[in-house]
């Protein structure tokens, strides 16, 4: 049953959001359309998997991101109409529940399966940790408090947010995990959002040629006013365009960070670590360019899947 928040004046700042009931049904249908694809991808990349207790965890994982895509896809659905916020705000505490079973499930049983290559464990972490790091940051820093008293449209803002970045987590999870099953696999087929990658790989562009100037001249010149501001701009890219890049490069632009901001807070000497910290950038950028959404805007850099 559809609980409603409390209708306010600010619900007319959302009505551009909103949309018609045509429109929740295309969500649907888009829905079904990229079930159907998983579905044929999964039983493709499980066909390769001679080993049965791999072909096992490796299907678990995926069948559990396929159900999370379901939950996504009515929240999404749900986001047409004001009077089902709370609805969707249950259902982040399914989606929670149920991704924090799938991690225990990747690092007490998966991890641990006998015949695992490194490859494959090395995907497993990375996917272990991504989640994790976006389970805690929606469930354990944005949707927190009492929601239910807050104004319609926050509540609105951080159930897209949260839907956005537990969507581009869980895409690159499965992408990942198919493609070391099946490396023939074509990820931008899949999920047929290259509108959206490329928007994301823009702003990933933008967003790391910005901090890269900033820490360059930070390097230089080791003003305390500088090193503050990089401070809050590593936190800002923390917290912001690195859901963009793939999550292998999370945990590393992570460490850097912390042994930059460690530094700057205890005034130590930060030169060498923010030297170390633009260079990783920059192999970043160059490693974002060749992305195929970008093929046309750096033509020299190559080409690329991913990042």
């Amino acid at each position: 049953m559809s609980t409603q928040i409390g209708a306010t004046p600010d619900e007319l700042l959302l009505q551009p959001a909103l949309t018609s009931a045509k429109e929740t049904l295309a969500v649907n249908e888009l829905h079904r359309d990229l079930q159907a694809k998983l579905e044929q991808e999964i039983n493709t990349a499980l066909e390769r998997v001679e080993d049965p207790g791999i072909n096992e965890i490796a299907q678990t994982i995926l069948r559990d991101i396929v159900g999370l895509f379901g939950r996504l896809s009515l929240i999404e659905s749900n986001l047409h109409e004001l009077d089902t916020l709370l609805e969707n705000l249950s259902l982040l505490e399914i989606v929670q529940f149920e991704t924090r079973s799938l991690i225990d499930f990747i690092n007490t049983k998966a991890m641990r399966t006998a015949g695992l290559s490194e490859k494959l464990h090395e995907v497993l972490d990375g996917i272990s940790y991504s989640i994790t790091h976006d389970v805690r940051r929606i469930f354990e820093r944005e949707l927190v408090g009492v929601l239910r008293k807050q104004s319609t449209p926050v509540v609105y803002g951080k159930i897209v947010h949260a839907h956005g970045l537990l969507t581009n987590c869980l895409q690159q999870s499965a992408i990942t995990l198919l493609q070391v099953l099946n490396p023939n696999l074509d990820s931008l087929a899949l999920f047929n959002d290259s509108e959206v990658r490329l928007r994301q790989s823009l702003v990933l562009c933008r967003d790391l040629s910005s901090l890269m100037r900033v820490v360059r001249q930070a390097e230089a010149e080791g003003d305390p006013d500088i090193l503050r501001k990089v401070v809050g701009c590593i936190l800002e890219f923390r917290d912001g365009s690195m859901q963009y890049l793939m999550y292998r490069d999370w945990r590393a632009y992570e460490r850097l960070a912390l042994d930059v901001i460690t530094s700057i807070e205890n005034n130590g000497d930060a030169k060498v670590l923010l030297h170390q910290l633009a260079c990783f950038l920059e192999v970043l950028y160059g490693h974002v360019k060749m992305r195929a959404v970008l093929r046309d805007m750096f033509p020299s850099s190559g080409e690329a899947d991913d990042d």
